[in-house]
């Protein structure tokens, strides 16, 4: 099992933990909160919302396992309390989020900027970058990578990837 791993943040000190089963519920909250956005604009019935988020949440969760099997997939607690999830790879040459999720309201408040520091001073310390991809369409997010320094090393369609080296 992993160490907890304490980050500094605005809010307090942050606690990343490993997932266990128990966290499945917040995880499918966080989920559908992370897509609401583009949910908004399409009227569904909320049973149908809920089993193609659960669909969606389930693909997620067996791809993310299978191409990332060595990756750590932690909850980011405040004061014991889940507040989001990262999911971060570390094949030796690369720090790679996966993924990352704050939940809505404390976004913007500091948190991910400073889990996005703890990564970016490991990746310092070892002499790698630090990668990720992020929705061409999450402004947030996009603009807290650009204030961190990272540059945007490839495009697609609907996600920038982008890169910060020390």
């Amino acid at each position: 099992m992993h160490d907890v791993v304490d980050v500094a943040s605005p809010l307090g000190r942050l606690q990343l933990r490993p997932e266990r089963e128990d966290d499945q519920a917040f995880r499918f909250d966080l989920f559908c909160n992370s897509r609401l956005p583009e949910w908004r604009l399409v009227a569904l019935d909320p049973n149908l919302f809920q089993q193609i988020m659960r669909h969606q949440f389930h693909a997620q969760t067996v791809s993310y396992r299978a191409q990332f099997p060595n990756a750590r997939f932690d909850i980011v607690e405040l004061d014991r309390a889940p507040v989001g999830r990262i999911v971060v790879n570390r094949p030796g040459d690369v720090i790679h989020i996966v993924d990352q999720a704050i939940v809505p309201e404390l976004r913007s408040r500091g948190i991910g900027t400073g889990i996005m520091t703890a990564l970016m001073e490991e990746a310092r310390r070892n002499d790698i970058p630090v990668r990720l991809k992020v929705a061409s369409d999450n402004d947030p997010s996009m603009r807290l990578y650009f204030r961190l320094g990272f540059a945007v090393i490839d495009t697609t369609v609907t996600y920038l990837e982008m890169e910060w080296r020390g």
